[in-house]
């Protein structure tokens, strides 16, 4: 048995829960950088425009990052579980900065529903580390 596998051979469900947390930021990332036009009508989001690009650009890069983490935890869970506590408050960052310009009326909902889906992994991150705390004392 290679070490990646015995790393994540330990019926944890790691590389599935990460891996589809990876996949998740990855399929974000990749289409604010490149689908923007179909994109943005679909989550109603503004004409992204001027200096405004860099924003955007920046947001989709930082995603992408966040899930090449989920991919290196999706292979090492024990390796990188440092990495864990990061994205579960990345992935708050994300339904806080969605949530609040919702309940003030300022966005429509289809942002914060997308946004609802980090909540949930969230909760599964959370999950995981309780459910792993043992393995990794």
């Amino acid at each position: 048995m290679s070490h990646v596998q015995r790393r994540t051979s330990t019926g944890s469900g790691a590389p599935r829960l990460f891996g589809v947390a990876a996949a998740f930021n990855f399929g974000v990332g990749i289409a604010l950088l490149f689908l923007r036009p179909w994109l943005g009508p679909l989550l109603g989001l503004d004409v992204i425009a001027g200096t405004n690009l860099v924003l955007i650009d920046l947001t989709a890069g930082l995603i992408l990052l966040f899930g090449y983490a989920y991919a290196r935890l999706a292979i090492d869970a024990v390796r990188y579980r440092p990495y864990i506590p990061i994205g579960i408050g990345g992935k708050l960052v994300a339904v806080v900065s969605a949530a609040v310009p919702w309940l003030a009326g300022e966005i429509s909902w289809r942002l914060p529903l997308l946004a609802g889906a980090d909540l949930v992994f969230v909760g599964l991150f959370v999950a995981y580390l309780r459910r792993t705390a043992s393995l990794n004392a």
